[in-house]
Protein backbone atom coordinates (compact mmCIF):
# COMPACT_ATOMS: atom_id res chain seq x y z
CA UNK A 1 0.00 0.00 0.00
CA UNK A 2 1.13 3.50 -0.79
CA UNK A 3 1.70 6.25 1.29
CA UNK A 4 -1.84 7.15 3.06
CA UNK A 5 -3.63 10.81 1.78
CA UNK A 6 -6.53 11.52 3.20
CA UNK A 7 -9.39 12.72 1.01
CA UNK A 8 -11.13 15.92 2.73
CA UNK A 9 -14.56 14.38 1.73
CA UNK A 10 -17.42 17.32 2.15
CA UNK A 11 -19.52 17.77 5.23
CA UNK A 12 -23.08 16.53 4.63
CA UNK A 13 -24.34 19.80 5.86
CA UNK A 14 -22.39 21.71 2.72
CA UNK A 15 -23.98 22.27 -0.42
CA UNK A 16 -24.00 19.34 -2.75
CA UNK A 17 -22.78 21.99 -5.12
CA UNK A 18 -19.16 21.51 -3.43
CA UNK A 19 -19.24 17.78 -4.54
CA UNK A 20 -16.88 17.39 -7.74
CA UNK A 21 -18.03 14.45 -9.15
CA UNK A 22 -15.63 12.85 -12.74
CA UNK A 23 -17.73 10.71 -15.08
CA UNK A 24 -15.92 7.58 -16.69
CA UNK A 25 -17.96 6.26 -19.20
CA UNK A 26 -17.12 5.80 -23.18
CA UNK A 27 -20.73 5.92 -24.40
CA UNK A 28 -21.80 9.59 -25.27
CA UNK A 29 -25.30 9.24 -24.63
CA UNK A 30 -24.98 7.77 -21.30
CA UNK A 31 -21.94 10.27 -19.83
CA UNK A 32 -24.10 12.99 -21.42
CA UNK A 33 -27.64 12.10 -19.68
CA UNK A 34 -25.38 10.99 -16.64
CA UNK A 35 -23.96 14.71 -16.42
CA UNK A 36 -26.96 16.55 -17.01
CA UNK A 37 -28.53 14.50 -14.29
CA UNK A 38 -25.78 15.06 -11.99
CA UNK A 39 -25.65 18.85 -12.70
CA UNK A 40 -29.59 18.64 -12.18
CA UNK A 41 -29.36 17.78 -8.77
CA UNK A 42 -26.85 20.30 -8.09
CA UNK A 43 -23.21 18.75 -8.44
CA UNK A 44 -20.44 19.63 -9.96
CA UNK A 45 -19.05 17.47 -12.98
CA UNK A 46 -15.29 18.63 -13.14
CA UNK A 47 -14.91 16.04 -16.11
CA UNK A 48 -15.46 13.14 -18.61
CA UNK A 49 -13.32 10.15 -18.77
CA UNK A 50 -13.68 8.10 -22.22
CA UNK A 51 -11.59 5.44 -21.45
CA UNK A 52 -10.05 3.89 -18.40
CA UNK A 53 -6.70 5.36 -19.29
CA UNK A 54 -8.26 8.94 -19.44
CA UNK A 55 -10.20 7.82 -16.08
CA UNK A 56 -7.30 7.65 -13.89
CA UNK A 57 -5.42 10.54 -15.77
CA UNK A 58 -7.94 12.83 -14.97
CA UNK A 59 -8.46 11.39 -11.48
CA UNK A 60 -4.97 12.51 -11.10
CA UNK A 61 -4.94 15.41 -12.10
CA UNK A 62 -8.39 16.88 -11.44
CA UNK A 63 -8.50 15.61 -7.79
CA UNK A 64 -12.28 15.07 -7.60
CA UNK A 65 -14.56 13.96 -4.78
CA UNK A 66 -16.10 11.34 -6.22
CA UNK A 67 -16.02 9.48 -9.52
CA UNK A 68 -18.96 7.41 -11.42
CA UNK A 69 -17.08 5.20 -13.63
CA UNK A 70 -18.50 2.24 -16.20
CA UNK A 71 -17.29 -1.31 -14.86
CA UNK A 72 -16.43 -2.01 -19.24
CA UNK A 73 -14.21 0.69 -20.61
CA UNK A 74 -11.74 0.80 -23.91
CA UNK A 75 -8.83 0.54 -23.20
CA UNK A 76 -8.49 -0.46 -19.46
CA UNK A 77 -11.80 -2.22 -17.74
CA UNK A 78 -13.05 -0.35 -14.92
CA UNK A 79 -12.18 -2.53 -12.15
CA UNK A 80 -8.48 -2.39 -13.40
CA UNK A 81 -8.58 1.62 -13.94
CA UNK A 82 -10.27 1.90 -10.07
CA UNK A 83 -7.36 -0.31 -8.58
CA UNK A 84 -5.07 1.94 -10.08
CA UNK A 85 -6.52 5.21 -9.00
CA UNK A 86 -7.08 3.54 -5.30
CA UNK A 87 -3.03 3.73 -5.71
CA UNK A 88 -2.48 7.11 -6.28
CA UNK A 89 -5.31 8.93 -4.61
CA UNK A 90 -7.96 7.70 -2.60
CA UNK A 91 -11.70 8.73 -3.95
CA UNK A 92 -14.82 7.12 -3.64
CA UNK A 93 -16.00 5.50 -6.86
CA UNK A 94 -19.33 4.32 -7.73
CA UNK A 95 -19.20 1.87 -10.45
CA UNK A 96 -21.92 1.75 -13.29
CA UNK A 97 -23.19 -1.52 -15.10
CA UNK A 98 -25.37 -2.80 -17.35
CA UNK A 99 -25.83 -5.78 -15.75
CA UNK A 100 -26.91 -6.53 -11.79
CA UNK A 101 -25.62 -10.02 -11.22
CA UNK A 102 -23.89 -11.70 -8.73
CA UNK A 103 -20.88 -11.88 -10.65
CA UNK A 104 -20.57 -8.26 -11.68
CA UNK A 105 -21.55 -6.66 -8.21
CA UNK A 106 -18.99 -8.43 -6.89
CA UNK A 107 -16.04 -7.74 -9.66
CA UNK A 108 -17.15 -4.19 -8.68
CA UNK A 109 -16.73 -4.67 -5.08
CA UNK A 110 -13.43 -6.25 -5.23
CA UNK A 111 -12.47 -3.58 -7.15
CA UNK A 112 -13.42 -1.11 -4.61
CA UNK A 113 -16.50 0.18 -5.59
CA UNK A 114 -18.82 1.58 -2.45
CA UNK A 115 -21.90 1.62 -3.88
CA UNK A 116 -22.89 0.91 -8.33
CA UNK A 117 -25.34 1.96 -10.39
CA UNK A 118 -27.31 -0.01 -12.71
CA UNK A 119 -27.73 1.66 -16.48
CA UNK A 120 -29.94 3.70 -17.40
CA UNK A 121 -29.51 5.50 -14.41
CA UNK A 122 -32.60 6.56 -12.30
CA UNK A 123 -31.88 9.79 -11.35
CA UNK A 124 -33.42 9.18 -7.72
CA UNK A 125 -30.45 6.68 -7.12
CA UNK A 126 -28.05 9.19 -7.77
CA UNK A 127 -28.34 11.48 -4.42
CA UNK A 128 -28.62 7.64 -2.09
CA UNK A 129 -25.99 6.18 -4.25
CA UNK A 130 -22.78 9.40 -3.48
CA UNK A 131 -24.38 9.60 -0.11
CA UNK A 132 -23.41 6.24 0.77
CA UNK A 133 -20.17 6.20 -1.21
CA UNK A 134 -19.17 9.15 0.56
CA UNK A 135 -20.04 7.68 3.96
CA UNK A 136 -18.24 4.27 3.58
CA UNK A 137 -15.54 6.48 2.10
CA UNK A 138 -15.14 8.10 5.47
CA UNK A 139 -15.32 5.40 7.08
CA UNK A 140 -12.62 3.48 5.80
CA UNK A 141 -10.39 6.68 5.91
CA UNK A 142 -10.93 6.70 9.77
CA UNK A 143 -10.55 2.86 10.06
CA UNK A 144 -6.98 3.36 8.21
CA UNK A 145 -6.16 6.38 10.18
CA UNK A 146 -6.63 4.66 13.40
CA UNK A 147 -5.09 1.65 12.17
CA UNK A 148 -1.66 4.05 11.52
CA UNK A 149 -1.71 5.34 14.61
CA UNK A 150 -1.97 1.98 16.51
CA UNK A 151 0.70 0.70 14.41
CA UNK A 152 3.10 3.76 15.23
CA UNK A 153 1.92 3.50 18.59
CA UNK A 154 3.30 -0.13 19.11
CA UNK A 155 6.24 0.78 17.11
CA UNK A 156 6.91 3.53 19.23
CA UNK A 157 6.58 0.76 22.08
CA UNK A 158 8.96 -1.29 21.02
CA UNK A 159 11.77 1.60 20.15
CA UNK A 160 11.22 3.06 24.26
CA UNK A 161 11.20 -0.37 26.05
CA UNK A 162 14.82 -1.37 23.49
CA UNK A 163 15.86 2.02 24.77
CA UNK A 164 15.12 1.38 28.07
CA UNK A 165 17.29 -1.72 27.96
CA UNK A 166 20.04 0.00 26.87
CA UNK A 167 19.80 2.71 29.54
CA UNK A 168 19.73 0.05 32.41
CA UNK A 169 22.98 -1.99 31.17
CA UNK A 170 24.71 1.09 30.41
CA UNK A 171 23.84 3.10 33.67
CA UNK A 172 22.64 0.65 35.98
CA UNK A 173 19.02 2.12 35.73
CA UNK A 174 15.85 0.23 37.19
CA UNK A 175 13.14 0.02 34.31
CA UNK A 176 11.40 2.71 36.08
CA UNK A 177 13.96 5.22 35.93
CA UNK A 178 15.06 4.58 32.75
CA UNK A 179 11.65 5.26 31.63
CA UNK A 180 11.48 8.27 33.35
CA UNK A 181 15.32 9.26 31.90
CA UNK A 182 13.75 8.96 28.62
CA UNK A 183 10.85 10.88 29.42
CA UNK A 184 12.43 13.95 30.92
CA UNK A 185 15.33 13.48 28.02
CA UNK A 186 11.82 13.89 26.11
CA UNK A 187 10.38 17.08 27.33
CA UNK A 188 13.85 18.79 27.73
CA UNK A 189 14.54 18.16 23.80
CA UNK A 190 10.87 18.98 23.26
CA UNK A 191 10.73 15.71 21.44
CA UNK A 192 8.58 12.26 21.03
CA UNK A 193 9.66 9.89 23.25
CA UNK A 194 10.07 7.80 20.33
CA UNK A 195 12.37 9.92 18.26
CA UNK A 196 14.62 10.07 21.56
CA UNK A 197 14.71 6.37 21.87
CA UNK A 198 15.08 5.60 18.44
CA UNK A 199 18.68 8.16 18.90
CA UNK A 200 19.72 5.81 21.69
CA UNK A 201 19.70 3.04 19.74
CA UNK A 202 21.20 3.98 17.18
CA UNK A 203 24.01 5.71 19.24
CA UNK A 204 24.09 2.27 20.76
CA UNK A 205 24.56 0.54 17.16
CA UNK A 206 27.24 3.18 16.69
CA UNK A 207 29.13 2.28 19.86
CA UNK A 208 28.63 -1.34 19.45
CA UNK A 209 30.43 -1.78 16.05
Amino acid sequence: MGPSRDLPVRNEGAAVAAIRILIAEDNDLVSLTLEEQLKGLGYDVIGIARSGAEAVSLAGRLRPDLIIMDIRMPEMEGTEAANRIREIYPVPIIMLTAYADKETIKKAETAGALAYLVKPVNENELPPAINIALARFREIQALRHQVSELEESLEARKLIERAKGILMQRLGLNERDAYERLRQRARDKRAKMKDIAQAIIEAEELLGQ
